[in-house]
Order: structure tokens, then C-alpha cells, then sequence
């Protein structure tokens, strides 16, 4: 019978192989977190240096008028795409669902495993599992709320703080949310989108 102290050996006896892998794990997530930060800087940068709209040659009402068919147009769009984003959210929910039924089919069934050794019962696993489901369905039902608040509020053209706050959560669920964070960040830094939610009575 081993030792506790030889255990405690053998569980920090990792290979060289095994800390290469991790080296290289560490090293694409390291690249995939510079991207993103640089991917928000260079939107942040479009947004602030973005150069001054072209003088139109239209009367000043109807360029106008033309300019916030538009970012109604773009907002309601926005608002789509932000209940559409909350559906692949609920989506993700039932599929985390189903994944959670057919390993809990497989690791509750003894008979699939008496001739298979392990080091850690079946059971045990998916009990230590659980902790990634629960994390990954309050995550999935945390973005679906917040979506569908924020395309409720871009059709009521109220609230444009938290829209865009929201937009730049999305930039995180890459690549979906981030097309979708950006475009809103985009639309709702428009000055004349300013205009038309202070139009609407909307407060920030």
C-alpha cells in the first residue's frame, strides 16, 4: 500500500509531454487574449477617430430625415439580431440539456464500466462534472436575459448605456457575439442615433 507522500510524488511526477501541452495551451490562449484586446482597441479607435459624415447635397431636411430612416432601420435590425442571439442562447441551454442527460445515461450505469480500470468511479466524475453545467447554464440564461432586455430596449429607444454595454459583453462569444457586439457599439455611437433616443426620452 503506497503512502500518502509517494501519492502526492506521483500526482506532481507530470511527463514532458504533458508540460509541453500545457505550454502550448497556455501559449494559444495567451495569442487568442492579446487578438481580443486588440480587436476592442481598433473598434474603440474606429468609433472615437471616426472622420466627420460627407456634406450631402440634399436640403438639410430631407438628409436628415433620410439619416434617422436609417438608424431606425439599423437599431430595429439590431434589436432582430438581439432576440435572434438570445434564441442561440436558449438553444445552447437545451443542447447543455440533452449532453447532461446522456452523460448522466453512461456514468450512472455500473454495468458499462466493471471491465473498464479507472482511477476515479464514473459516478464521481460526473458529480465533480455538475459544476461545469451549472456554471455553463447560468452563463447561457444570464446572455439570454440580457439580450432580450437590450432588443426590448432598442425598440422602445430607451436605455443606450445598457445596450451598449451589453454589445460589448457579446464581443466576448466570439464569433457571432462579437459581429453582433460590434455592430451595436458601431450603430448606437452614432451621433444622430444620440439624437433619435433623445428624441425617444431616453435618459443616457
Amino acid at each position: 500500500m503506497s503512502s500518502p507522500s509517494n501519492t502526492s510524488l506521483a500526482l506532481v511526477n507530470i511527463g514532458g509531454g504533458e508540460i509541453i501541452l500545457i505550454l502550448a495551451l497556455l501559449f494559444i490562449l495567451a495569442v487568442v487574449a492579446v487578438g481580443f484586446l486588440g480587436l476592442i482597441y481598433l473598434i474603440v479607435r474606429a468609433v472615437v477617430n471616426r472622420p466627420p459624415p460627407a456634406q450631402s447635397t440634399l436640403p438639410p431636411d430631407v438628409a436628415t430625415q433620410n439619416q434617422q430612416r436609417r438608424d431606425r432601420e439599423h437599431v430595429k435590425l439590431l434589436a432582430i439580431f438581439h432576440f435572434v442571439f438570445a434564441g442561440l442562447a436558449f438553444v445552447g441551454m437545451g443542447f447543455l440539456c440533452v449532453h447532461y442527460f446522456i452523460m448522466h445515461t453512461v456514468f450512472s450505469n455500473p454495468d458499462m464500466w466493471k471491465s473498464q480500470p479507472q482511477a476515479m468511479p464514473p459516478k464521481a466524475f460526473l458529480d465533480a462534472f455538475i459544476w461545469f453545467y451549472l456554471f455553463m447554464g447560468v452563463l447561457l440564461l444570464t446572455g439570454l436575459v440580457l439580450n432580450v432586455l437590450s432588443g426590448l430596449f432598442l425598440l422602445q429607444k430607451r436605455n443606450r448605456l445598457f445596450s451598449l454595454i451589453i454589445g460589448g459583453l457579446n464581443c466576448l462569444q466570439i464569433p457571432f457575439g462579437t459581429a453582433l457586439g460590434v455592430f451595436t457599439i458601431l450603430v448606437l455611437s452614432r451621433d444622430s442615433v444620440r439624437q433619435l433616443y433623445a428624441g425617444g426620452m431616453e435618459s443616457t
